[in-house]
C-alpha cells in the first residue's frame, strides 16, 4: 500500500483512465482514499460493453471525483473498422491520446491506468500505447497482480466485476466490425449475464453467427437460452465446448 500511495502522490494531480472495470475503479478509489488530487476520464468509443460507462459515472459521483466522458467513434478509424491485426493497439492509442489531451487541458500532471502485473503484452497488444504516451500503471509498477487488486476492491468497497473487453474482440480479425454486429453481441451478453454468472463472451462471425463462451457448468441453462439469443437476430447460435477462453477475437479458433 505504501508503494501505491507514494507513487500516486508523486504523480498528482492525476487523471485516472476510468473504464468502469474493477482495476481502474480500484485505482480511483485508492487515489481518493489517500487524498490525491484526481479527475476521472472515460472514453465512449461505441465499443464499450453495456454497463461500464454507467458504472464509471456512478463510482465517480460516489467518490466526489470530477468525471469527464469523451466521445470517440472508433469505427471512424479504418484499422478498427476493418478489424486489422493491429486493431487493439490502434484503438488503445486513440483512446489514450484523447485522455492525455484532456488531462493536459485540465492541468493534470500524470495519466494513470489500472494495468496490473498479471496483464501480459502478448494478450494485450494495446499496452504498447501506454509506454509510448507516458501513461503510468501504479499496480504494475508496484508488482501487484489481479488477486491483489481484487483484495483492495473488497477493502475499498468497489464491486469486483467479471473481466471485460471491448466488443470488437468478439469479431474475428479481418471481418469488418459493424454497428449491427456490435449491437447483437451487446444485447446477447446482457441477456445471458442476467442468467449466468461469471465471464460471458458471445463471439460473432459471418455477421450473424454466434458462439457463446461461458462456464461449462451452466451448459444446461445456456441450452435453454439459445432460442432467446437467436431471436435477437442471429442466424445461428452454438455453445463453445471449452467455455470462456482468453485471447480476444480469435480465441474461438483455437
Amino acid at each position: 500500500m505504501s508503494c501505491l500511495a507514494s507513487l500516486l502522490r508523486s504523480f498528482e494531480p492525476i487523471a485516472v483512465a476510468l473504464s468502469g472495470g474493477t482495476d481502474s475503479s480500484v485505482l480511483l478509489a485508492l487515489a481518493r482514499r489517500h487524498g490525491v488530487r484526481a479527475i476521472a476520464v472515460s472514453v465512449d468509443t461505441g465499443l464499450t460493453p453495456p454497463g461500464e460507462l454507467p458504472a464509471a459515472r456512478e463510482l465517480s459521483e460516489r467518490l466526489g471525483v470530477p468525471h469527464v466522458v469523451i466521445t470517440l467513434d472508433m469505427l471512424d478509424i479504418p484499422a478498427v473498422r476493418e478489424n486489422r491485426p493491429d486493431r487493439c493497439y490502434v484503438c488503445k492509442r486513440a483512446m489514450m491520446e484523447a485522455i492525455v489531451a484532456e488531462a493536459k487541458r485540465r492541468e493534470c500532471r500524470t495519466v494513470v491506468d489500472g494495468t496490473h502485473a498479471d496483464d501480459r503484452a502478448d494478450t494485450r497488444p494495446g499496452l504498447r500505447a501506454l509506454s509510448e504516451l507516458g501513461i503510468r500503471s501504479p499496480f504494475a509498477e508496484c508488482g501487484m497482480g489481479k488477486e491483489d487488486v481484487e483484495a483492495l476492491a473488497r477493502e475499498l468497497g468497489v464491486p469486483v466485476r467479471p473481466p471485460s473487453a471491448c466488443l470488437a474482440t468478439r469479431i474475428p480479425t479481418g471481418e469488418t466490425v459493424t454497428r449491427e454486429c456490435l449491437a447483437l453481441v451487446a444485447a446477447a451478453e446482457a441477456l445471458l449475464a442476467r442468467e449466468i454468472p461469471g465471464t460471458i463472451r458471445v463471439r460473432c462471425t459471418d455477421g450473424r453467427r454466434a458462439s457463446i463462451e461461458a462456464d461449462p457448468a451452466y451448459r444446461r441453462r445456456l441450452e435453454e437460452l439459445l432460442d432467446a439469443v437467436k431471436e435477437l437476430g442471429f442466424e445461428d447460435v452454438v455453445i463453445a465446448q471449452a467455455g470462456y477462453r482468453e485471447g480476444g477475437a480469435d480465441s474461438w479458433k483455437r
